[in-house]
């Protein structure tokens, strides 16, 4: 069968088209495999010409190898898009969005603070082991016990910091440190009173004897005291005292 030149010219040109747009399918991702063309970080689509990208800086290489006829990529909240990658997508008619930031709550986001003062054993070495358990934790130098109180209390009032203190006389350093209009501290020999108490008067400083903490324990409790919301202070503990009113003597 003979064609015109200008027929033959159409089916070249409609069958290099379904040849492309067929390497362009097999490009795309299929179960259980990630060819080298599709970047590594492109995720499910969330529509039909969209991808997601993990990657924290998109360059133009990143878009480059992205699956031909992609009109959308859904990028990180934080992510750096370059200016040659934004370029591109306007050329290439690439819309990028950006995805929601994840929240940070404010547990993760308050002061833990650890200290020790007056107390025997390897008291450095379990504030340590605390510090590099908690999030946002930092250890105060080992100083004399009302140093290292008033320096709690300028962390709490300043930051709003959760603390812990191991304390050889700890009944002294809670004394001690309800002193301080900032603080409220509070003691136990056990977990659970002290967290009892803790959620009582809305702590914000736990004292403890480590001899009567395993290294365990007071990790789960330090985690569970920096998490927990204790709410506000009773309205006892935030109103002044009131005057005596007895009459029997002066004051």
């Amino acid at each position: 069968m003979n064609h015109d030149p200008d027929t033959i010219r159409r089916l070249v040109a409609e069958v290099i088209a379904r040849v492309t747009a067929g390497g362009a399918a097999a490009a795309l991702p299929t179960s259980g495999s990630t060819p080298s063309s599709v970047p590594s970080s492109v995720g499910k689509p969330p529509s039909a010409n969209g991808v997601l990208l993990a990657d924290k800086v998109v360059t133009l290489a990143v878009l480059e190898r992205l699956p031909a006829g992609t009109a959308s990529v859904v990028v990180g909240a934080t992510a750096v898009v370059t200016p040659s990658a934004r370029e591109h997508a306007r050329d290439a008619g690439i819309e990028i969005a950006r995805g929601q930031a994840t929240p940070v709550s404010p547990a993760a986001m308050r002061p833990f603070i650890v200290a020790h003062a007056e107390c025997g054993g390897d008291a450095a070495g379990r504030c340590a082991a605390l510090v590099r358990t908690m999030p946002a934790a930092q250890q105060l130098p080992a100083t004399g016990l009302a140093d290292v109180v008033a320096a709690i209390a300028t962390h709490a009032a300043r930051d709003g910091a959760r603390a812990i203190l191991l304390a050889g006389r700890p009944a002294v350093a809670a004394v001690l440190a309800n002193r301080s209009a900032g603080l409220r501290a509070v003691t136990a020999r056990d977990a659970a009173g002290l967290l009892a108490a803790a959620s009582e008067c809305g702590a914000n400083l736990l004292i403890v004897d480590p001899k009567a903490f395993s290294a365990v324990s007071l990790e789960r409790v330090c985690g569970d005291f920096s998490r927990r919301d204790l709410g506000p202070a009773p309205a006892e503990l935030a109103a002044a005292p009131a005057p005596c009113a007895c009459k029997t003597h002066t004051h």
